[in-house]
């Protein structure tokens, strides 16, 4: 009986279960993608170098990015998974005499090439996953360069909208110097602070689209309470650019093109996965049987005589009614 168990017990072993396993690598991901805390800009000015590292350190999208491109390598690993094998007990007859028992270890077995289309179709799902990591990548990165200068802008006209004030209040001043003098009628002056009234609703107005870029810009990385004082940089001096060739020869391998191919890709791969389960799946079962080896005086059962069998088996579904005809 025990020498009939050790084949069992090989196989039973040869098969790791994956629930019982977690190495180093399967670890890492998810320990280094944890949720960030809310990053928080140095006080004082800031250059568009700073904003844009902290937009691509911190951005919640760009996190949640990273998180879809790890559950895509997830998904590949568990595309790649062999099937649980089943461990089967049968008792007969409950009398201890007549008992026979039957242990038997049963693995399926995937044909077709429905394992290698499955994890074809996963690859090309963690390539897109990896395609708009970097494309969000790119956007992040032109809006972090827009809002900075969204707010540099914002400052100037700030700067203009302080200084016409000053001027209108010299306007007025002086405005109304000349009519205590007399040289004037006091409508000049009124008009004098007209003006300088609508030149302060226009520095209001500077000051909330000031208010709001601020906003905007750090909320790139996840801080609505912007800590910066001013950015750091002139309105004339943009980010240098890609000369046209260099633009022409980069498009081919623009994210937008290499998501639409690997799309394609995917769906031909799930293609041949619907084609391949038209083939059906056989399970070969392997375990061994103890039956009583004579029967005694009235039918009873030797108790002391038993005997082992091998029992070997093949299991394969007939495709009679599913054949995935639909898919």
């Amino acid at each position: 009986m025990r020498t009939l168990f050790v084949p069992l017990a090989v196989l039973a072993l040869a098969v790791p279960p994956a629930f019982s396993q977690q190495t180093p690598q399967a670890a890492g991901p998810s320990s280094s993608l944890s949720a960030p805390a809310r990053t928080l800009e140095p006080e004082g000015p800031l250059t568009l170098r700073a904003a844009v590292a902290l937009a691509l350190q911190a951005n919640p999208g760009l996190s949640a990015a990273r998180h879809e491109q790890a559950a895509a390598d997830g998904a590949v690993v568990q595309a790649g998974a062999w099937p649980n094998p089943t461990l089967d007990t049968q008792l007969e007859d409950l009398r201890r005499n007549n008992r026979t028992t039957t242990l038997q270890l049963s693995q399926p077995l995937e044909l077709g090439g429905k394992r290698a289309a499955r994890v074809t179709a996963a690859e090309r799902a963690r390539d897109q996953a990896a395609s708009a990591l970097s494309a969000r990548r790119a956007e992040l990165r032109a809006a972090a360069v827009t809002a900075f200068f969204d707010v540099l802008t914002a400052q100037e006209r700030l700067r203009l909208a302080q200084d016409s004030v000053g001027l209108a209040q010299i306007a007025t001043r002086a405005a109304a110097n000349r009519v205590a003098a007399g040289k004037v009628s006091p409508l000049e002056e009124t008009k004098a602070r007209v003006a300088e009234a609508g030149i302060r609703v226009e520095l209001l107005q500077a000051e909330g689209t000031l208010r709001a870029s601020r906003q905007l810009l750090a909320a790139l990385w996840g801080n609505p309470a912007p800590r910066f004082t001013q950015v750091d940089g002139a309105v004339d001096q943009l980010p240098a650019q890609a000369a046209a060739p260099e633009v022409a020869r980069r498009l081919p391998d623009a994210p937008v093109l290499r998501q639409a191919r690997l799309e394609v890709e995917r769906r031909r791969a799930l293609s041949d996965l619907e084609q391949a389960k038209r083939i059906p799946d056989v399970t070969v079962s392997l375990g061994v049987k103890r039956v009583p080896a004579s029967e005694g005086e009235g039918g009873e059962a030797v108790s002391s005589s038993r005997r082992n069998q091998v029992v070997v088996g093949l299991s394969v579904p007939l495709p009679i009614f599913d054949t995935n005809r639909g898919n």
